[in-house]
């Protein structure tokens, strides 16, 4: 089964292009095969719906690349 790669984004995140720039060179590169889906946040319902924590999120086979970190107070 082939990999599924999503970038979320919102409309005109100063990051977007560049992300989706970088994840497609690392795929092709690591997984050839694997499928990239950029997906358009721009409303409050379909950041709702995607669990949407901000602009711009990767996700490998639905696991985000950069998970929020535990609640809680810290200094790490």
């Amino acid at each position: 089964m082939a990999v599924s790669v999503q970038v979320q984004m919102s409309p005109g995140c100063g990051h977007g292009e560049q992300t989706v720039a970088l994840v497609r060179e690392v795929v092709a590169g690591l997984a050839p095969d694997a499928r990239v889906e950029i997906v358009e946040v721009d409303s409050v319902e379909a950041a709702e719906r995607l669990g949407f924590p901000g602009s711009p999120t990767v996700l490998v086979d639905g696991v985000d690349l950069e998970p929020r970190p535990p609640p809680g107070v810290g200094l790490g």
